[in-house]
């Protein structure tokens, strides 16, 4: 047998995750969505641990977690239980373990929500049930209560939280609709690798209620069912956090030529043009 040359692939770290956390990221993942909203009361000790599968020890050992963290309050008595105390979940609980991401990690995630997205809001036009848009209109509404709401100054960590929140609900509220789950977790993934930059880009928006139109725009293209609507529609709602980004960063987002249509007129590596304020 010939001599074969050593491979030059290099293996990346596996990282190891303990059951515990994997059930503290399967409630979060109820948080996030909406499922189970502040003030909501989880099921009992036996309830949880038999729906998810898992020991009543395991199950302790996440909740502590979650109690750490401060998304779950355990109150004692008759009239007490889990509660739930926050909507705000931090990385390392939010999900499966992601490596940390890279500068180009955060181009590559923008440049794969403008493939993927517009597809899945076409989708969920057509198979979104009266529960799926009743999860939307609820992430646009705590989008409008959060814009509304009055402040001072700069965008406040808190409110530009929700606003993330908000945001991400949606989007996989849209991902639930298309009745697909590998498209609902591709989604859970690609929301939390644009949560950073989520998180930054509204504090750069000359207006947040920018934002929170953008997501009416979207509601009421999906509700259309009008492809071409909803393509312009989702297509706002990422120029509107490319150009924020770009505020923030100093560099606009990828933009590679998905067609030759598009190399043959230059449309490619263009920088994103700020948007101007809406007027409400």
């Amino acid at each position: 047998m010939p001599r074969i040359e050593p491979t030059r692939f290099v293996f990346q770290p596996v990282q190891l995750v303990r059951p515990c956390k994997i059930v503290a990221y399967r409630i979060t993942e109820a948080i996030r969505a909406g499922d189970v909203r502040i003030g909501e009361r989880l099921p009992s000790e036996q309830k949880l641990s038999e729906q998810l599968g898992v020991s009543r020890p395991t199950l302790r050992e996440a909740i502590k977690l979650l109690v750490q963290a401060g998304i779950i309050q355990v109150v004692a008595g008759s009239a007490g239980g889990l509660f739930v105390i926050s909507e705000t979940v931090p990385p390392g609980l939010s999900g499966l373990p992601l490596p940390e991401p890279q500068i180009e990690d955060i181009d590559s995630a923008m440049e794969a929500r403008r493939l993927f997205e517009p597809h899945v809001a076409r989708m969920a036009a057509l198979y979104a049930t009266p529960a799926d848009f009743e999860r939307m209109r609820g992430a646009v509404e705590l989008s409008q209560q959060t814009s509304a709401s009055p402040r001072r100054g700069r965008v406040s960590d808190a409110v530009a939280q929700r606003m993330t929140v908000a945001s991400t609900r949606f989007n996989i509220a849209v991902a639930r609709a298309t009745q697909n789950s590998v498209i609902v977790q591709m989604m859970e993934v690609m929301m939390r690798r644009m949560e950073v930059v989520r998180m930054l880009a509204v504090r750069a928006l000359p207006d947040i209620a920018m934002s929170t139109q953008t997501l009416a725009n979207s509601l009421k293209a999906i509700e259309s069912g009008d492809p071409a609507q909803i393509d312009r529609a989702t297509a706002e709602r990422i120029e509107v956090l490319e150009a924020a980004w770009q505020l923030v960063s100093g560099k606009p987002p990828r933009r590679r030529r998905l067609s030759l249509a598009e190399a043959e007129e230059g449309v490619a590596d263009k920088p994103v043009r700020q948007k101007k304020p809406a007027r409400r």
